[in-house]
């Protein structure tokens, strides 16, 4: 089999610092596009996870893809491509994939169970599904209306038919304010939903119980970027503001109080000698350079490896990003060195965009995903090469 071969061709260890190797990469995608913000705005690929330890790998680009717990593929399929999409395995070990306003339902060999489009659900026009979970196999769904300061939600069962529905403006100033939904999960006989926007250092947490009544809205003054829930508590982590030199972790109740909030200073990741040109207007000089421009780092999601110690994954200027933080004591160790194995320039007309997306825990492992982009101003300024990948990584002694 080809792609055996490839994971094998692909096979290395490399050591993080004397800290982490990697058993197996497999690279799920190679293509081109020419959006200037893509892996900014948009997910590049999602896991879910059966129950036998066996994952499903969505990417951007249409390709859903079933690993197993060796990285082989156990069988590929093409499907069609939108803008915002997520997948989830349910308890019944079904594959449920989100496009757009449809639902599809897969069963665990890729085989189509039930597809239904959801966009005339709601008087109001141009819905967008952006979050998606499953609970006592019914669906919950988070979504927004373009040029609108509204947010929905949605119940489904099993069949794909909708339960309840309700919809409810954001606290903005006005649309272009407007924070969409970005995760929504259910803890505590409850629904949480995390809106938040790219571009902005400020996050909403909205919270109701099954049947979506009894909301709590609330504005956080920092970016949360993932909900993670662990030994019955739930779980924030983001960064203080847009220079993202601080780490922020605490702890949600139902209630949306937070509680047990801790900061962590981010090492300097940025050089004046790497960052001073190709500035679109005036560049600082060196001391102001040194002054503001400390850290570039993205937060994108975070495992828990014991109830003490948490490892963090994202982007440090340009660089994949391990983190392994000691919630009393600090970073233990911070890792961003480059990989340049998808990589075909070298020049210094190159720009080159390498993140961690997800992490999830897969026995004594952990399960990374990720997109590496390049970009070669003297061949073509709007083209960029992508790359998306999974590898298995685990922390060594």
């Amino acid at each position: 089999m080809r792609n055996t071969l490839n994971i094998l061709i692909l096979l290395l260890t490399f050591s993080v610092q004397g800290q982490i190797s990697e058993s197996w990469n497999l690279n799920i995608d190679t293509y081109t596009h020419n959006s200037s913000n893509y892996a900014s705005k948009y997910p590049p690929i999602e896991i879910a996870e059966f129950s036998n330890g066996d994952n499903v790998v969505l990417s951007q680009n249409g390709t859903l893809v079933k690993l197993n717990t060796s990285g082989e593929i156990v069988w590929r399929n093409e499907i069609k491509t939108c803008a915002q999409q997520r997948i989830l395995v349910d308890s019944n070990d079904d594959i449920i994939f989100s496009c757009g306003t449809e639902i599809t339902k897969f069963d665990s060999n890729g085989d189509i169970i039930w597809n239904k489009d959801y966009s005339g659900t709601f008087s109001k026009k141009y819905l967008t599904f952006d979050a998606i979970t499953s609970d006592n196999e019914n669906l919950y769904v988070a979504g927004h209306f373009f040029h609108s300061k509204h947010i929905c939600q949605l119940a489904i069962d099993k069949n794909g038919n909708v339960l309840w529905k309700t919809k409810f403006k954001q606290d903005v100033d006005y649309e272009f304010s407007f924070l969409p939904p970005k995760q929504i999960v259910v803890f505590d006989d409850a629904i949480f939903v995390l809106a938040h926007h790219y571009s902005k250092s400020n996050s909403h947490l909205y919270s109701s119980n099954l049947n979506g009544k009894k909301r709590i809205d609330k504005e956080v003054h920092f970016k949360i970027k993932k909900l993670k829930f662990y030994k019955n508590s739930l779980f924030a982590l983001g960064h203080l503001d847009n220079l993202k030199d601080k780490l922020i972790f605490g702890k949600i109740d139902k209630y949306l109080e937070l509680s047990n909030i801790s900061e962590f200073q981010l090492p300097r990741n940025l050089e004046y000698n790497e960052n001073s040109s190709g500035w679109s207007f005036k560049p600082p000089t060196k001391e102001e350079f040194e002054k503001k421009y400390i850290t570039a780092y993205d937060i994108n999601d975070f495992e828990f490896l014991d109830k003490q110690n948490i490892l963090i994954i994202g982007n440090s200027s340009g660089k994949p990003w391990v983190l392994n933080l000691d919630l009393d004591k600090g970073i233990k160790w911070n890792w961003d060195m480059p990989d340049d194995r998808y990589f075909k320039f070298s020049n210094e007309n190159t720009r080159h965009y390498y993140v961690f997306h997800s992490i999830k825990k897969v026995g004594n492992n952990y399960l990374v995903s990720g997109i590496s982009e390049e970009q070669d101003d003297q061949e073509d300024k709007s083209i960029k090469y992508v790359n998306l990948f999974v590898r298995e990584i685990k922390l060594e002694n």
